[in-house]
């Protein structure tokens, strides 16, 4: 771990989503997890249905060709297009009652994905951070590796963003490798991490934000 040997976080809660979402039930349900989130949870989760999704600053008719003709959708946060489908996307909530919530985004994004090196390293000895010379620019995420994205063989195969809220900090993220175990995810984040169990009270929140936002053409049409 970068700067010192103690773990990022000092507990996390993981949620091993398998419920069937469709692209705007799935971003609506990240931004709830960071409203509700009491402490760190690491959301992991996979697609029904094949989607793409783009940053939220992205102009929407600058990326369409990128989407393959897939439904797009607008995330919370930013970055480039993300053709899901075949990858693991993860969330990661940290409310602003924990530590990590002060620190800088660089920080934030270089130590979630430390710790994925550290849980990949595992099963994929040449994955690494990506260095400067790799750098590419371009709206397709997964064509346009930036600074501390992840590769594997000189291959992207991990990208990210961030979005800061009153609520707290969420990280997006997008690994196109499976059959990764959850649990070496989380023991490479924090010292001890436990199952992560939705109140109640959440899945109504992400009904709302369908019905208000992520569903609406008003959000898709944004930029």
């Amino acid at each position: 771990m970068s700067g010192n040997e103690t773990m990022f976080f000092s507990h996390l809660d993981i949620w091993e989503d398998a419920t069937a979402r469709s692209a705007a039930e799935h971003m609506a349900c990240d931004e709830a997890l960071l409203e509700h989130a009491v402490r760190p949870v690491l959301r992991c989760y996979e697609w029904s249905s094949p989607a793409a999704t783009f940053g939220y600053a992205q102009r929407l008719e600058k990326i369409r060709h990128f989407a393959a003709g897939l439904p797009l959708m607008r995330r919370w946060t930013g970055g480039g297009v993300v053709l899901h489908g075949d990858d693991l996307t993860l969330a990661l909530a940290i409310p602003t009652s924990d530590p990590v919530a002060g620190m800088t985004s660089m920080r934030i994004y270089r130590e979630i994905h430390e710790g994925l090196v550290r849980a990949l390293s595992v099963t994929h000895g040449g994955v690494r951070l990506v260095l400067p010379e790799d750098c590419r620019e371009g709206a397709a995420c997964f064509q346009s590796p930036v600074q501390l994205d992840i590769v594997l063989d000189g291959i992207k195969i991990c990208g990210g963003a961030l979005r800061r809220s009153k609520a707290g900090v969420l990280y997006q993220g997008s690994l196109r490798l499976r059959n990764i175990p959850i649990a070496a995810i989380g023991a490479a984040l924090s010292k001890e991490h436990a199952k992560f169990s939705p109140p109640g009270k959440m899945e109504g929140n992400v009904v709302s934000l369908v019905e208000k936002k992520y569903g609406t053409g008003s959000w898709i049409n944004l930029r």
